[in-house]
């Protein structure tokens, strides 16, 4: 018995071969799925999910369409294209958009004005004196389009960035971490789950006096998220919405929770 809605009941079904789930897509999400993927297991015979590495939110799903995935993760909404090619999205979760710097970096805080001198080139060191280098995302990423969102100033910071030579531009989520986390003074964006959900030498910093917890997120008092939608689409297996389902039961709103997700 396989009929299933993106959020409703789990049934419980078997099968005398294995079936394979493959997900992939933006790296934000990836640590915490890895997780949901071994909880989803443990309780269902038959079913084996591969979590790939990151391609991002436009190539999980491309490849979605091109059949190569049942489930892509996005850190962005669909386009009418993607939609018109068989593409569905429902968000599951959100988590705070964080700057971020090396857990050995003794700043624990910055602010707006800061980072704007940061981006800007008007500022090229930390408070202590140590050398400050960012670590860059490509211009159509979705960190880089959310840093020129947050304002006209920010947005010129930013244009300013780009122009300057020098900077590594780390092309996923999971590359821009581990610069952060090796290359001494870094500064650069990643978010809360992946930080939470991977383990990784790096730590967020609070943003303008405001800690980016999740309760911080929810009530308004930190301003930047990160949303994130599982998508479907024509090649999605009759296996796939059975996980999909998986994220909205207790035991996954728990590892959700505690990998730094607020489940709408």
């Amino acid at each position: 018995m396989m009929a299933c809605a993106a959020w409703g009941c789990l049934p419980v079904w078997a099968t005398a071969q294995e079936q394979e789930i493959r997900i992939g897509g933006t790296g934000a999400a990836l640590g915490a799925l890895k997780l949901l993927a071994q909880a989803y297991a443990a309780t269902q015979h038959g079913v084996r999910i591969s979590v790939l590495p990151s391609v991002g939110s436009g190539g999980g799903i491309k490849a979605l369409l091109g059949g190569a995935l049942q489930i892509a993760v996005s850190s962005r909404e669909l386009t009418p294209a993607e939609v018109t090619a068989g593409a569905a999205a429902v968000e599951y979760a959100c988590t705070p958009f964080v700057f971020a710097t090396a857990s050995t970096n003794p700043v624990s805080s910055v602010t707006t004005q800061q980072l704007v001198d940061a981006y800007s080139g008007n500022k090229s060191t930390w408070a202590d004196g140590a050398k400050l280098r960012l670590v860059l995302r490509p211009s159509s990423d979705s960190d880089t389009l959310a840093l020129k969102a947050m304002s006209s100033v920010m947005r010129d910071a930013m244009l300013a960035a780009e122009q300057r030579k020098g900077h590594v531009v780390a092309g996923t989520d999971q590359e821009a971490v581990s610069s952060i986390a090796s290359i001494p003074g870094a500064l650069g964006t990643s978010t809360l789950s992946l930080i939470l959900s991977e383990g990784v030498g790096v730590k967020a910093l609070a943003l303008d006096g405001v800690a980016p917890t999740v309760e911080a997120m929810v009530s308004g008092a930190y301003p930047l998220r990160r949303r994130l939608f599982v998508v479907t689409g024509p090649a999605t297996t009759p296996q796939a919405p059975v996980f999909v389902a998986f994220l909205r039961t207790p035991a996954g709103t728990e590892i959700l929770h505690k990998t730094g997700h607020w489940v709408p």
